[in-house]
């Protein structure tokens, strides 16, 4: 199994939006329960944890997600469950059997991506770097895949034409319009006598992107990693409840429901 580590700063968010949330265990019954956790003072980032035998949902303000693996859930996302204190979220994520998104587009990879995959190539092309930032990097278009892939398709540097004429005479690396422009004036220039002159054109591609529909652009969403943090946390509170302290306890308050 792949430990997969989450961003830092999904967990602080995650340590911010829960500061003053308390436990409410509306059901507590063997491997059926119903925790309710949220704050006194509003509902901002409220979030539930239901299981019964093989399924643990989370429903709530940030997002929803039901796992099944084990017959007790707590115990697949028990913190130190599988030897460490991090959450996993690859790995918890093969475990989704419903939910919202797990992962989204992210300009960050993208950028991180077009710039390695460039740079690998700008010392055959002068230019490349200044050329993908002016047409890719500093382009709007990029906040969104379908478009930042777009730029990616549509983008070439360093092409050029070579002309090459019947006498012998050859002009390397010169663009499109030189091409056509040397075609008309290279037989009133050329040596008398060097016989006739037929131009011919030939295009040398310059660097594009390639293969770049295996790119993979996308990242751990946050309301996933919010959840997976609010799983391990929740649980947490629920040990320290039941006396087996894992981390700080939260305020808790048991609520009887009508039969």
């Amino acid at each position: 199994m792949t430990t997969t580590l989450a961003p830092p700063d999904v967990a602080e968010s995650f340590r911010r939006d829960t500061a003053k949330h308390e436990m409410t265990v509306l059901h507590d019954d063997g491997l059926y329960r119903h925790l309710r956790f949220r704050s006194p003072e509003n509902g901002f980032y409220w979030f539930d944890l239901v299981t019964w035998p093989g399924v643990l949902a989370i429903n709530g303000d940030m997002a929803g997600y039901m796992f099944a693996r084990l017959t007790d859930m707590f115990e697949f996302f028990r913190s130190g469950a599988f030897g460490s204190d991090r959450i996993n979220p690859g790995y918890w994520a093969e475990k989704i059997r419903a939910g919202s998104h797990v992962k989204e587009y992210s300009e960050e990879r993208f950028r991180q991506l077009v710039t390695e995959d460039a740079e690998g190539s700008a010392a055959d092309y002068p230019g490349l770097m200044d050329a993908v930032r002016e047409q890719i990097l500093n382009s709007d278009d990029i906040v969104y895949e379908d478009s930042a892939r777009g730029l990616l398709d549509e983008f070439e540097h360093g092409a050029s034409v070579t002309a090459r004429c019947t006498c012998g005479g050859i002009r390397e690396g010169i663009s499109e319009t030189e091409a056509t422009g040397w075609r008309v004036s290279h037989p009133a220039t050329a040596p008398s006598g060097s016989g006739r002159h037929i131009v011919t054109t030939g295009r040398v591609e310059g660097f594009r992107f390639s293969d770049t529909w295996e790119w993979d652009l996308s990242e751990w969403s946050h309301q996933f990693l919010w959840c997976c943090h609010a799983i391990q946390w929740g649980i947490g509170q629920y040990d320290a409840h039941h006396g087996q302290a894992r981390q700080p306890a939260a305020q808790i308050e048991t609520v009887e429901l009508p039969a």
